[in-house]
């Protein structure tokens, strides 16, 4: 008889921690590839660099699924926040071997702000990013993970719905029942910023 295989993404990870067989990376793999890719692929610009680092990202997350901590987040944010952190190593490694600015480009291309500025806008800007990172966590983990792929990943319905392998209507329902409690949440939370 086959041994049952962990479909819930916590379990895979817990599975991928306890086993060094590699099967369980597989199925993570799997289930994760696709996203990875395209990530990579939006910030590098470039199939064949994003395929390279795609097996870097997976050895990675490999190794760190003792680490996964799922109070901390889901583990699609875990996937994304490791494949972005060994993007933008590929593009500092890029720009000091180039000596160009595209780390600099992406940066503000995508709103990430990489210098100075004014402090007051920095703090009030810190608190809201803070604000809006505790209202997510506050999500169901349904909601983050489509929240997640739509807005930080820019993916559309129907990408989503293949790598979550859901029905488009319950991705974008999903999305808007995260909407929803976000806008319930966040003008409580700018009140108190405020105050």
């Amino acid at each position: 008889m086959a041994e049952a295989r962990p479909t819930d993404p916590v379990d895979l990870v817990a599975a991928m921690a306890a086993d060094e067989s590699g099967a369980p990376l597989k199925e993570f793999y799997t289930l994760y590839a696709s996203t990875v890719l395209a990530l990579l692929m939006k910030m590098l610009g470039s199939r064949a660099e994003a395929e390279e680092i795609l097996q870097d990202v997976f050895v990675e997350l490999w190794r760190r699924a003792p680490q996964y901590d799922s109070s901390r987040g889901g583990v699609i944010a875990w996937v994304v926040t490791v494949a972005r952190s060994r993007a933008l190593d590929a593009l500092r490694a890029r720009s000091r071997r180039h000596g160009n600015d595209q780390l600099q480009f992406f940066s503000e291309r995508h709103g990430i702000r990489t210098d100075g500025g004014r402090p007051d806008v920095l703090v009030s800007s810190t608190r809201w990013h803070q604000a809006l990172r505790q209202a997510f966590q506050r999500l169901s983990e349904d909601q983050r993970s489509v929240l997640e792929l739509s807005y930080f990943l820019g993916m559309s319905h129907g990408q989503i719905a293949e790598t979550l392998n859901l029905p488009v209507g319950t991705v974008k329902s999903r999305i808007l029942a995260g909407m929803r409690e976000l806008r319930t949440m966040l003008p409580i939370i700018h009140r108190s910023m405020v105050a």
